[in-house]
């Protein structure tokens, strides 16, 4: 059996070279501009910090939700890994700190951090769909496969300030922190709720869900790019147990029971929207 060929990459301390500035997205979250090396090649990154405590999802519901992106082949940064920052290069940047990540920081020398390739572009920094906006999201060439994606893994924050957009009908998905919860203040499911037939909430089924009430034949478009999705489980499967092997706490169990969650959503992609759109299976 060969050596698996990891889709994500693995920043050590030591090529983390310097935090360019801290970008507030909301107050929970901890992003900054970051310089990293990789390949021995300086790039330009955001990092995600996620502080690992008992119960905590983010970090690796970013890697799962990435992975999946790839195989999805949906528009997202070009790379994506897991950086360990040392907490030096944070302290210049104490006061714009989340509660939780000023509580952990002075107990901690290194904390693992969600990092993608910067994309230039303009970021809504709003929850809020104005009709321009909604606009150039339905004339979007990857809407139907990006709402078919984030069905299955469960994305229930995929408002404005998720996406990415270039100017040139083209958007890329970024932060899929929040999996398998309606709480948007919180990304951190809990095991004993997950529900794989669930409808959870999909802000890119909202876009025009009225048209596919109103129109059936619509729902067709969603239907013909699940089709594409029926192995990815199965393709990803070394790598997403890499990761939680790695950076899972003691929860282990728990992240097998989400990966349960995703092997159901991806088989039953089809039937998941039907009963979303209330279409006839």
């Amino acid at each position: 059996m060969g050596i698996m060929q990891k889709k994500l990459k693995l920043v050590q301390a030591h090529d983390v070279e310097r935090i360019l500035r801290c970008q507030k997205n909301d107050q929970i979250s901890d992003v900054f501009f970051a310089r990293i090396l990789i390949e021995n090649q300086s790039e330009q990154v955001f990092l995600k910090l996620y502080p690992q405590k008992s119960g905590s999802r983010g970090l690796l519901n970013e890697v799962l939700g990435y992975l999946y992106g790839t195989v999805a082949n949906v528009p997202q940064p070009k790379f994506a890994g897991i950086a360990i920052v040392p907490v030096e290069l944070l302290k210049p940047y104490s006061k714009s700190l989340s509660n939780s990540l000023q509580s952990v920081i002075d107990n901690e020398t290194h904390l693992p951090a969600f990092f993608t390739k910067s994309i230039a572009g303009t970021q809504y920094l709003y929850d809020y769909l104005n009709p321009w906006l909604r606009q150039q999201i339905l004339r979007w060439k990857a809407f139907q496969k990006s709402v078919v994606f984030d069905e299955i893994i469960a994305n229930t924050d995929r408002y404005s300030r998720n996406l990415i957009h270039d100017g040139n009908n083209q958007f890329y998905l970024i932060d899929n922190g929040f999996l398998a919860t309606e709480d948007n203040t919180n990304p951190n499911w809990k095991a004993s709720l997950l529900d794989p037939k669930k409808s959870f909430e999909n802000q890119l089924a909202n876009v025009n869900y009225n048209d596919v009430v109103a129109d059936r034949r619509k729902g067709s478009e969603f239907i013909l790019e699940a089709e594409t999705y029926f192995l990815s489980f199965h393709h990803l499967l070394p790598e997403m147990e890499y990761w939680i092997t790695n950076f899972a706490n003691e929860d282990k169990d728990d992240w097998q029971k989400f990966l349960e969650l995703l092997q159901y959503r991806t088989d039953n992609i089809h039937k998941l929207l039907c009963q979303r759109y209330d279409l006839v299976i």
